[in-house]
């Protein structure tokens, strides 16, 4: 063990998102119990708590190490999926049903057969169907769809509910919560013992974990080097409430999760929650959380392609988050570069609750141990050195 992490540490967590609270979960699975996960509005009241909720890396950068660290974290979700339930009583939907990237014309029945070619080449089972028999597998389908990649490897969940779970699971062992805005780091620059608050208050930590989210960038100065995390806005729609669903556990969604490759648009069905229709990718709006018509107009048209199932009418709900988006498309997860004690975990883009369990046991590993039992070397924080060097 690092002689500098002990097993009584006191760790404060910044961020009460999917990222923060999958982190204190794992700390108290290696026992560390005293944790602090500072949140300034409530948990999971970011993009955690508006995700589409699918666990798949194939929404950002698709940069090869990641990818190589997907099959870990769902490992760890399947397992969540077990035992999290039987600790909170809380059951957050996990899921898995066919998945259908379709294809109308050349450029999405070409991107079909890619990415039914690459995930072959990765040794996961992908087969394509003809329009007919991607028909067969739902019957929401458009006439229209010629052909389909057609796959059974990306569960989904209720993202708000999972971070709920992961945090009641922590408290079970000890975690607190504290509502309140960060402002800064207290005590010796290179080992920090402390985070203060806007209101005066200091939590103090012999480890502090940053998860932020896209509010990463809040913590520049407290580090003395930028962190290149931006948001990016996302806005999704939804149709059926579950109240709408009873009885029947399909009645009202779709059998399957549906992709228009040709434009973009999918449509994805969740167990427990609305069916979400999505999604829009808003670069430079900022921190702007409001929704607007540009979702209606970018994502109704897109969807309706694959079905005629879908009205305006049907829409029920409409919610925008932010993403937290990394300068080189993958997150900054591990120790912090020129601090002994301060770890980050951010930037996940729209793959947060994907490699969210994966990054909660890195750096629960890296806390207790100084070492993490997998290899993040493509994620690690220390190539921050790398950016500020440019």
């Amino acid at each position: 063990m690092n002689p500098k992490a002990r097993r009584s540490s006191r760790v404060a967590i910044v961020g009460g998102g999917i990222i923060g609270c999958a982190t204190a979960y794992c700390l108290s699975r290696v026992g560390i119990s005293d944790v602090t996960v500072i949140e300034r509005d409530e948990i999971a009241s970011g993009a955690s708590g508006y995700s589409a909720g699918i666990l798949t890396p194939y929404s950002g950068s698709n940069d090869p190490g990641l990818l190589a660290l997907s099959a870990a974290s769902l490992e760890l979700h399947a397992r969540l999926a077990d035992e999290l339930p039987e600790i909170t009583g809380i059951d957050h939907g996990y899921d898995l049903k066919p998945y259908l990237r379709c294809g109308f014309e050349e450029p999405g029945f070409d991107a079909s057969q890619q990415f039914m070619a690459d995930r072959i080449a990765e040794g996961l089972p992908a087969e394509w169907l003809s329009g007919s028999e991607a028909r067969e597998v739902c019957d929401w389908l458009s006439d229209d769809v010629v052909g389909a990649c057609a796959t059974s490897i990306e569960p989904t969940v209720d993202s708000k509910l999972l971070t709920q779970s992961l945090l009641k699971a922590a408290q079970t062992d000890g975690a607190e919560t504290k509502i309140g805005s960060a402002v800064g780091f207290c005590g010796p620059e290179d080992a920090p013992n402390g985070v203060k608050l806007s209101d005066g208050t200091v939590v103090e930590a012999d480890a502090i974990v940053l998860a932020m989210g896209p509010w990463t960038k809040e913590a520049n100065d407290w580090l003395g080097y930028d962190i290149p995390v931006e948001p990016q806005k996302g806005e999704l729609l939804y149709m059926h409430r579950p109240s709408d669903e009873a009885g029947d556990a399909d009645q009202g969604k779709p059998s399957a999760t549906m992709h228009n490759m040709d434009e973009g648009g999918v449509i994805l069905t969740r167990r427990l929650s609305r069916t979400v229709l999505g999604a829009t990718k808003e670069d430079d709006r900022g921190y702007d959380r409001e929704i607007s018509e540009y979702a209606w107009e970018f994502i109704l048209p897109r969807v309706q392609r694959l079905t005629d199932r879908i009205t305006k009418n049907s829409v029920t709900h409409h919610t925008a988050c932010l993403r937290p988006m990394p300068a080189d498309g993958k997150p900054f997860v591990g120790k912090a570069p020129r601090r002994d004690n301060v770890y980050i975990a951010s930037g996940h883009w729209s793959e947060g609750v994907h490699y969210a369990p994966l990054t909660g046991k890195a750096i629960s590993d890296l806390v207790a141990t100084g070492e993490s039992s997998t290899d993040i070397g493509a994620i690690d924080a220390a190539r921050l050195d790398d950016f500020r060097r440019k």
